[in-house]
């Protein structure tokens, strides 16, 4: 997703390139899937706002590298929504705008609802990595697996992993992500499916 915004700099600055995987490439992916969701809905005449979508997924990840429950936040979500409105009102953008960039970052929460088409957009962006070719899903895996160690400071067998992975995105495919273009149309029936496909491929393999 192309963009002169000004604010795509400032974004930029708070995410660590120590991060395996929540660093500002991963950010670049989620813009360039949102790209082309929102191509799909303008074919299905399908609208949403294209500066909050933008905003949000710049911001939902914001953070990341820092202690959020030192910062006082609950989650690492609330945290980025928070830097997020900082920002954006410091920039003079409206409250309206604000609040909707706020309420699609935190609809990236593992068990979030969407409750409009940009929610949707952003979140689906932010998973669609998850059905990419088993390969690209992999290699991502393995970034998380060497990002969790460097933020708990504690090491886990590869096996290990593999279940906790397993279980944190069976919770995240527990919400359905209400959007009728590509792999989410049909009730996620696809999305699912490839997510599933790809998790049963990574249970079985060794990390090299």
């Amino acid at each position: 997703m192309k963009t002169n915004d000004p604010i795509y700099t400032s974004a930029q600055q708070y995410y660590s390139d120590k991060l395996d995987y929540h660093n500002f490439r991963h950010i670049i992916d989620t813009l360039n899937a949102a790209e082309n969701l929102l191509l799909q809905c303008d074919e299905k005449d399908i609208s949403y706002d294209k500066q909050v979508i933008r905003h949000a997924i710049l911001f939902h990840d914001a953070g990341f590298a820092e202690n959020h429950r030192q910062n006082g936040y609950e989650s690492k979500e609330d945290y980025s929504a928070d830097l997020a409105s900082s920002i954006l009102a410091d920039t003079g953008e409206t409250e309206q705008h604000i609040d909707a960039v706020v309420t699609a970052i935190l609809s990236t929460k593992m068990h979030a609802t969407c409750n409009s088409t940009n929610d949707s957009i952003v979140r689906a962006a932010d998973l669609s990595g998850l059905a990419s070719e088993y390969a690209y899903f992999k290699s991502k895996s393995i970034d998380l697996y060497k990002e969790r160690e460097y933020m708990t400071g504690k090491s886990i067998s590869w096996e290990e992993y593999k279940q906790e992975v397993y279980e944190i995105i069976n919770n995240f495919l527990q919400c359905q992500i209400v959007l009728d273009v590509d792999i989410f149309a049909d009730g996620n029936s696809v999305f699912r499916q490839k997510v599933s496909d790809n998790l049963e491929k990574l249970m079985k393999d060794a990390i090299d």
